[in-house]
């Protein structure tokens, strides 16, 4: 750990998750300094900005220059969860993390060390990767081929390849049993599409 804390933005469509952050960052002084995103070095994003931007928020600071991303998963859409982390987030932790596990992940985020989204992720028993994720994951929620294509700007093909790929790990050899295996897994369910949480 630096002898100065580390600067950390936080992105949430929600005041209540911006404003509890803070706050439990606010409990470490000396190791956390809340600043605006353009300023981090961490980044606290609310994967609930998956949902609402389709990622475009998350694709505007994620890169080479950009700070390091840990996505803030709530528990129950671990879909957007590995949708943030395929769109580059480092990391991730969960929503029910008390004060000292937010300010450990923070500095060993900014030290880059791997955090728990590296290895526990959707699908990673079966070795699928981000984009398989990514793809089934709106599969369950019930998007068709060409809806998945323009939501993540890929082509068809490249889609239908995604898909060949995941079913082939997952054993499913139609779409109804491929959404199966992902609502036995943890992606959410089709009714929550509209829901947002």
């Amino acid at each position: 750990m630096s002898g100065r804390p580390t600067r950390v933005g936080i992105m949430s469509p929600q005041e209540v998750c911006t404003k509890g952050l803070a706050a439990m960052l606010s409990e470490h002084p000396h190791r956390s300094q809340v600043t605006d995103v353009e300023d981090a070095e961490v980044v606290l994003y609310d994967v609930l900005g998956v949902h609402r931007t389709n990622g475009s928020d998350l694709e505007a600071i994620v890169g080479e220059d950009g700070p390091v991303v840990v996505a803030v998963s709530r528990d129950l859409r671990p879909d957007l969860r590995a949708r943030a982390l395929a769109a580059g987030a480092h990391g991730w932790i969960s929503m029910s993390v008390d004060s000292h596990q937010l300010i450990d992940a923070v500095e060993a985020a900014a030290q880059g060390q791997d955090l728990p989204g590296r290895t526990d992720r959707l699908g990673s028993e079966v070795g699928l990767t981000p984009r398989e994720v990514e793809v089934l994951s709106l599969i369950a929620q019930g998007m068709s081929n060409l809806e998945i294509a323009e939501g993540l700007y890929l082509s068809i093909n490249s889609v239908k390849t995604y898909i060949r790929s995941a079913y082939a790990k997952i054993g499913a050899t139609s779409r109804s049993r491929a959404v199966a295996w992902c609502l036995q897994h943890g992606f959410s369910p089709p009714a929550e599409r509209e829901a947002g949480e």
